[in-house]
């Protein structure tokens, strides 16, 4: 299985493995945390294979000129998504959500002393996302089935209860099933920005 997933890994992210593995040395050595990969045995879940740093440091440019108050990220796994935008965007509230006991538990450790990091054990398919009240989601690939990814993203938009703005920030995801999102009822406006590898989706919502 481990061999399988380094495989699957490296078809991914062949056009820029060099300097996806720079990166990884890079901030490991800076000592970002969270990096823990775990084979999950999952019917809906995929396994848990920590976002590359190269997508983060990308995707931390489109925050630069882009303002959020509550991300949540969904099946958090061991927090380097995270360490990684809490060390480096401030005065935010991060969420992480995940189904597996072990690594919230893990992730509490790591984030003992920040008021600002909840974690939550919950199956994200049958999370009440209404109470979060947040404006950014990040998916790094954590649902196998395209059917079931569309209608947990259709719950996250009925939870909104104002017309607002949010981001979904989607890496290693379908660009075909990203941009069908575009179909969702209370979709005002959507709009993506797509990158190698990860993909950025503004979306108005009207209700």
């Amino acid at each position: 299985m481990v061999i399988k997933n380094i495989i699957r890994i490296i078809k991914v992210y062949k056009f820029s493995l060099i300097i996806i593995i720079f990166y990884e040395l890079s901030y490991l050595l800076k000592g970002y945390k969270g990096n823990n990969f775990n084979l999950l045995n999952h019917n809906s879940m995929n396994d848990n294979i920590p976002c590359p740093y190269y997508f983060l440091s990308k995707i931390d440019k489109f925050f630069k000129n882009h303002n959020f108050q509550t991300f949540v990220d969904l099946g958090c796994g061991s927090g380097r998504v995270l360490n990684f935008f809490n060390r480096r965007i401030k005065n935010k509230k991060f969420i992480g959500i995940d189904f597996f006991i072990d690594q919230v538990n893990y992730c509490k450790k790591i984030f003992l002393n920040y008021n600002n990091i909840e974690l939550i054990q919950a199956d994200i398919l049958k999370t009440d996302f209404l109470k979060y009240e947040a404006d950014c989601y990040f998916l790094n690939e954590p649902i196998n089935d395209d059917i079931i990814f569309i209608e947990l993203i259709k719950k996250i938009v009925d939870a909104q209860l104002i017309n607002k703005k949010i981001f979904f920030i989607f890496v290693d995801c379908n660009l075909s099933l990203i941009k069908s999102l575009q179909n969702i009822e209370l979709i005002e406006n959507y709009y993506i920005t797509k990158n190698r590898g990860y993909s950025i989706c503004t979306i108005s919502i009207n209700k």
